[in-house]
């Protein structure tokens, strides 16, 4: 399945708005090899049973998707005791030894590869470029950090630094005013029919596009934008981010003349309850119906 439809959009785009998780980034299938050479880790250096290091490993994972972030304590204190409580009872102190090696794996395992960065690095020329994702700030942040995101973005914004997350249409919104843009000029592309789509669609952008995962795939190939909810029906159904060119129009703002793009500093205010500190829009306190709690809304794998 290449694309629900070959034509391109035909309104004019400015900006694209991307989700973060399993649309950049490979984050489901990263944790899952992640935790599976940590599984080899613990039966090839640890002398552990191969059942025994699979259950460990699972059950951190498990662990870590029902609440990737406690704010009570520092990000890798809790990922530790995570790993402590997922260790078997004589594997325990192995926790504090065992997170930075699977720290390592699911960064690597995350990587959105060389063939989506170019991808960003040819769209930035023509557009803006923004993320959007839920989930926990200090996680999220980490992520693009260490990935490397942030130098070809534009506008990034993470729920939990906000007090909204999507499908409130404030995020949306609170996106096209830090950028200075309609949100008819945008386009939002993620893997979540009621975050990324609904949101896009309630927020009334000009477009919105699907990435289906593989688990919502098993209705067949051939499902069909009429198949959908008429509150969750994309206009595009694509298989792949880097299909996105391929519906985007043939023209875009040039990268010296783009009238949206903002000066960060001058633009922003400072957020300084977020752990990484980042920058946010300044933009009025629109009406609130969010919760970033530690909840099953607020997952790993983000919305």
């Amino acid at each position: 399945m290449a694309t629900e439809r070959c034509d391109i959009i035909a309104k004019p785009i400015t900006t694209i708005f991307f989700d973060l998780d399993n649309t950049l980034i490979p984050t489901r299938k990263g944790d899952a090899k992640a935790c599976s050479k940590i599984a080899d880790l613990l039966q090839n250096e640890h002398d552990l049973s191969r059942d025994l290091a699979i259950e460990a490993s699972t059950t951190f994972l498990s662990l870590l998707r029902r609440c990737p972030d406690n704010p009570e304590f520092p990000l890798a204190q809790w990922r530790i005791q995570l790993w402590e409580d997922a260790l078997p009872v004589d594997c325990k102190h192995l926790a504090p030894e065992i997170y930075p090696r699977w720290l390592e794996y699911r960064i690597r395992y995350q990587s959105p590869g060389s063939n989506i960065i170019s991808m960003l690095q040819s769209l930035h020329l023509r557009y803006n470029l923004g993320i959007i994702t839920n989930g926990p700030s200090a996680a999220q942040w980490e992520k693009i950090d260490k990935l490397g995101l942030e130098h070809f973005f534009d506008c990034i914004l993470v729920s939990s630094d906000l007090p909204w997350a999507k499908p409130n249409r404030n995020i949306f919104y609170a996106a096209c005013h830090y950028l200075n843009v309609q949100p008819e000029e945008c386009v939002m592309i993620g893997d979540k029919l009621e975050t990324d789509v609904q949101g896009g669609i309630e927020s009334k952008l000009g477009a919105t596009v699907w990435l289906p995962l593989p688990a919502d795939l098993h209705l067949g190939h051939d499902r069909s934008l009429a198949d959908i909810e008429e509150q969750y029906r994309p206009d595009y159904i694509l298989s792949s981010v880097l299909d996105l060119p391929n519906i985007l129009p043939r023209s875009g703002v040039s990268f010296g003349s783009r009238a949206s793009t903002v000066n960060l500093q001058q633009k922003t205010t400072r957020n300084r309850s977020a752990s990484y500190n980042r920058f946010l829009p300044d933009v009025p306190d629109l009406f609130s119906s969010s919760s970033n709690s530690c909840d099953s809304t607020a997952s790993m794998d983000g919305n």
